[in-house]
């Protein structure tokens, strides 16, 4: 009788294992298709030279996405900007918020009623990224963190961020708020070069504030690459882990942007190869693109009026330069005319935008638009290309994974009609500065449509060699 009771318990210990062991299975399996759904963001980059702000590579930057963290240069170049101007002190204390106090994580966990200076909450907001002291600071500036965020908007505004809209301080997901990689690039270049001695701030590995040691989230890329100095990282489930970063070696800086990697050291390995292409690409020497002086201050939503932020939408589209006004009343005049705007265009160098409208009734839409006479030289000479092609290939690019260049592979295509048709493409490993990675091959072509294509594809930002290997 013992030993059937044992052999019982042993039955039902067994079943309770096995369902344990099944729960654990289908949670982890749920947990991997959540991850698997989540790691699916939108990926932008940007790449410019930071003396003069020019373009050097990008992809996507223009698309509007969350910012998640990056959004702390903001508040911490306001926050710089009312030091400047003496209206606040870094040694004086600021009473957090109950608002400020119920933000999550990322924190320094600040408790309501508790008086931190804003030295302390600028480093908590640089260096830790805690979004509790981003939202003191804000509230400390303006009053409330609502109001904060349009001083923010309208500051972008100012600097020339056309695409940014915030809604907070911090860059927790909103609906509305959401910037481009190409004006986190113009905000960085204000940080680095409007603010030099907190700039600095950005590159430390670590901090004290408040008692105890803060770790930069952005000390493994800092460590990684030579020249880095800064800037912010940043991460939430819908926008995938962000970076602004900047490196600076000799004479050149140059500032990168990373929207939407899936992880910490894909979003490293991306900077890497977009910081190398900047440099590879930057001038030794160039004039420096000075800023315009901003004149800001937090009462400025005041000035401008409860609903200033609905006039920040685009300006519409200018109308044509040139409009010719044909009158249909006599005789073959406007055959006359067409005969003569296609013979203007034929012998132009410059885009030539006509509107035909006549007499007594509205603007109408343009009927003829007209490129340049040189962007037709490929219709002329398709013949002489076909008898024309060599062994000349094309190498495109720079990639540190295989799955990058390939991304880029169908973008790369479209960007000039002659790599569209009968040409092969793929990826090969090749040497780049001394260093191993990926490339993208379009082979065969002739000369005259490769030089087209690679100028075509170098204007975008991007790599690109001829081989006649």
């Amino acid at each position: 009788m013992l030993m059937v009771r044992f052999l019982r318990f042993l039955i039902i210990q067994k079943k309770k294992i096995l369902f344990n062991y099944i729960f654990i299975f289908f949670v982890t399996l749920g947990y991997a298709s959540t991850i698997q759904f989540s790691m699916a963001f939108e990926f932008a980059t940007y790449v410019i030279d930071a003396r003069s702000g020019e373009f050097l590579y990008g992809k996507n930057y223009r698309k509007r996405l969350h910012p998640a963290s990056l959004t702390k240069m903001m508040t911490l170049y306001l926050t710089f900007n009312e030091l400047k101007n003496d209206r606040i002190e870094l040694d004086e204390l600021v009473t957090i918020s109950s608002n400020a106090s119920n933000e999550p994580p990322s924190k320094l966990g600040l408790k309501k009623g508790q008086k931190v200076s804003v030295r302390n909450l600028i480093r908590g907001a640089a260096i830790r990224s805690a979004n509790d002291a981003a939202t003191a600071l804000g509230e400390f500036i303006s009053g409330s963190e609502n109001k904060f965020a349009d001083y923010m908007t309208l500051t972008a505004r100012e600097m020339g961020m056309k695409d940014t809209i915030f809604q907070n301080a911090h860059g927790l997901t909103s609906s509305k708020h959401l910037s481009t990689p190409r004006d986190m690039a113009i905000l960085a270049r204000r940080l680095i070069y409007d603010f030099p001695e907190y700039y600095n701030l950005f590159g430390r590995i670590s901090v004290n504030a408040i008692g105890r040691t803060l770790y930069n989230t952005n000390r493994k890329f800092l460590s990684l690459y030579s020249g880095s100095d800064g800037i912010k990282t940043g991460f939430t489930s819908s926008a995938g882990f962000n970076l602004a970063a900047s490196a600076k070696r000799g004479n050149k800086r140059i500032i990168g942007i990373v929207f939407g990697s899936s992880s910490v050291s894909l979003r490293n390995k991306r900077m890497v190869e977009l910081l190398d292409i900047g440099f590879a690409n930057s001038k030794q020497t160039v004039a420096f693109n000075n800023l315009k002086k901003l004149f800001l201050h937090p009462n400025i939503i005041n000035r401008s009026g409860k609903n200033s932020l609905l006039k920040l939408s685009k300006k519409p589209l200018k109308r044509p330069k040139f409009i010719i006004d044909l009158t249909p009343n006599k005789e073959n005049i406007l055959g006359d005319q067409i005969n003569e705007l296609i013979s203007e265009v034929n012998n132009s160098s410059d885009h030539i935008y006509k509107t035909v409208q006549f007499s007594r009734r509205p603007l109408i839409r343009p009927l003829f638009v007209f490129e340049t006479k040189k962007s037709y030289d490929h219709v002329r000479n398709v013949e002489d290309e076909k008898t024309n092609i060599e062994t000349i290939s094309i190498i495109v690019g720079f990639y540190y994974n295989k799955y990058n260049a390939e991304q880029d592979l169908p973008s790369i295509l479209l960007s000039d009609s002659s790599l569209s048709d009968k040409v092969n493409a793929e990826v090969i490993k090749d040497v780049y500065m001394k260093k191993q990675g990926f490339r993208i091959n379009i082979y065969p072509l002739s000369k005259k449509s490769a030089l087209r294509a690679c100028e075509k594809i170098k204007a975008s930002g991007e790599l690109c060699e001829i081989s006649d290997k």
